[in-house]
């Protein structure tokens, strides 16, 4: 049987990985949980940042919300995941699986709100098993579910960096239940309508299963087939193929079990020496470029088969053997993933703001990309474009996570000529532009004026210079204050009206010595603003801008004031 491919036009590609300065240190885990994601963070990215996890997830697993939450749990903790897809157990081995389970399986992985930019993607486990693949060996079955699910994902979304599974390497050739990892890739490369060379246009990268065999005893300097360098064989294999694409390197198993576990196994070496190999493996292997990450098998497995290659102690919360220390203690890369950045603005912004004026504006702001927004991560909103005579800054972020929102409040000073402007608000991380996506014009305008009728019992004409006029925002804040304002037959007039924006309300409030203030709400327009106030009565005699029985008070006390008052 040929598999004829179908490939379509290729979008932009996951983003490289060969030329990452990330963290190349991982662990593969058993389970999602929040204990094993806590223990992963602190073995992976102690003295370093952004550390890897492999993590499976079977068909019959595939709940939304318990996924999201364990990304976002995830995100937290700076891990990044690399998903290897499952069929379902059927008794002591593994269902093979269905192609036409492809777009069930796309718009799951598809659904979830990914932590960085490249969705790593390991199509299955180990195919040159039986055991993994329903009882028995199938190479071109394998090929059809690569090219099916490879070719559905790239074309949901070129996020999606899509690997085979990783093979084991010392399997023997005994089908059907074992086969041989060249035997088998080279029957993959006949079944498929130009080879391997054409299926690897849809995949990025290459998984391993580095494991220093043969009994899992090699020594951590050995190299070639069967040990921990297995990769360097089989990137040759690949291009023994015709597979010339330079392919970054996730290992996404590997490691030495020790004898001790819920019952000794004579044969092992014992976790101190786990531990020593150990230090020296990731020497030799972290330093190689072509290698982007190493997930050893395994954090946590507390029964048998694989406690014997768990980290953990059985039975216990907080034990580890030592290669848990070993690995924690050495110095890692602080990475620096790519991750999607995007943000709304679900506030309107002003349109028309004064020359010459000072703002405080409120930005409400939806984290729309994949980062938490953290002023100690480096996070800060910044203006791009016509910047030429403004004076800003941004309030600061704090763990603005996906799809949450804050108020920002942008600190705003207008030193220069009227005319438009256009700029974008931006996010930058560290002093560098991350996105800038939310374009925000305005023009700059001159002061407004705004005339007064303002009446005081129980004069017949009102005639004084000691007013004051206050304008208050919607938060209630003093924007402008004219003081000593003079008011001529019941009419005054402010001019050069600065720090308020065209078009908004405002509250305007008039203030007389004895007098109870009076106030209007009034839209500031660029002209023919007035304020048409409440006559005043001169009954403050606190001066604590109400009446209350202390004004009777300190009129008992000192009668003269009302006549000073009313006729001031």
């Amino acid at each position: 049987m040929v598999i004829l491919l179908s490939l379509s036009a290729k979008k932009t590609s996951a983003v490289s990985e060969i030329s990452s300065q990330n963290n190349k240190f991982g662990i593969h885990l058993a389970t999602s949980s929040k204990k094993e994601l806590l223990d992963a963070a602190s073995l992976v990215n102690q003295y370093g940042d952004w550390g890897y996890i492999t993590v499976v997830i079977q068909e019959n697993d595939r709940n939304y919300q318990k996924w999201q939450d364990a990304f976002d749990q995830m995100r937290q903790l700076h891990l990044i995941p690399i998903v290897r897809i499952a069929s379902s157990p059927d008794g002591d081995c593994w269902r093979s699986p269905d192609p036409a389970q492809t777009d069930s399986w796309v718009d799951f992985l598809d659904s979830l709100h990914w932590v960085v930019k490249n969705r790593y993607i390991v199509l299955f486990n180990e195919p040159n098993h039986g055991s993994e693949w329903g009882k028995k060996v199938d190479p071109e079955s394998y090929a059809q579910v690569v090219v099916s699910f490879s070719k559905a994902l790239k074309e949901r979304s070129a996020d999606f960096f899509v690997m085979m599974a990783g093979f084991d390497a010392a399997a023997p050739n005994s089908p059907p239940l074992y086969e041989d990892e060249a035997v088998f890739l080279g029957k993959m490369d006949k079944s498929i309508e130009g080879g391997l060379s054409k299926l690897f246009e849809n995949l990025d990268g290459w998984a391993s299963h580095s494991y220093p065999n043969h009994g899992f005893v090699g020594s951590p300097l050995a190299t070639g087939r069967n040990s921990i360098k297995t990769y360097l064989w089989e990137l040759d294999l690949l291009r023994s193929f015709g597979v010339e694409k330079d392919l970054p390197v996730f290992i996404t198993e590997t490691g030495w079990p020790h004898f001790e576990g819920i019952n000794s196994q004579k044969g092992l070496f014992s976790a101190d020496k786990v531990a020593q190999n150990f230090s020296v493996y990731f020497d030799q292997v972290i330093s190689d470029s072509r290698v982007v990450a190493v997930t050893p098998f395994i954090l946590d497995y507390q029964s048998e088969p694989f406690d014997h290659f768990s980290w953990k102690k059985p039975g216990t919360e907080t034990e580890f053997y030592p290669q848990y220390e070993q690995v924690k203690g050495v110095k890692k890369v602080v990475g620096n993933p790519v991750q999607e950045q995007n943000f709304s603005i679900e506030n309107s912004l002003p349109d028309k703001l004064i020359k010459d004026s000072t703002y405080t504006i409120p930005i409400v702001i939806e984290n729309q990309g994949q980062a938490i927004w953290d002023k100690e991560d480096g996070y800060q909103l910044g203006l791009l474009g016509d910047t030429q005579d403004l004076e800003y800054f941004f309030s600061d972020f704090s763990n603005l996570s996906p799809f949450g929102q804050s108020v920002l409040q942008l600190h705003l000073k207008l030193t220069g000529d009227e005319g438009e402007k256009e700029v974008k608000i931006a996010i930058f991380k560290n002093g560098q532009e991350v996105f800038s996506g939310f374009p925000w014009n305005f023009k700059v305008m001159p002061a407004v004026d705004l005339s007064l009728k303002v009446d005081l019992f129980p004069k017949l004409k009102t005639s004084s210079d000691d007013f004051t006029l206050l304008i208050f925002n919607d938060r209630q804040e003093v924007v402008f204050e004219k003081t000593n304002l003079e008011v001529s037959t019941g009419r005054g007039l402010v001019t050069d009206i600065h720090n308020v924006i065209i078009g908004k309300n405002y509250r305007v409030v008039v203030l007389k010595p004895g007098y109870l203030p009076r106030q209007q709400i009034i839209v500031l327009e660029r002209e023919g603003n007035e304020a048409v106030l409440e006559t005043m009565f001169p009954v403050d005699f606190n001066q604590d801008g109400r009446f209350s029985f202390s004004d009777i008070y300190t009129l008992i006390k000192n009668p003269s004031l009302i006549r000073i008052l009313w006729l001031k």
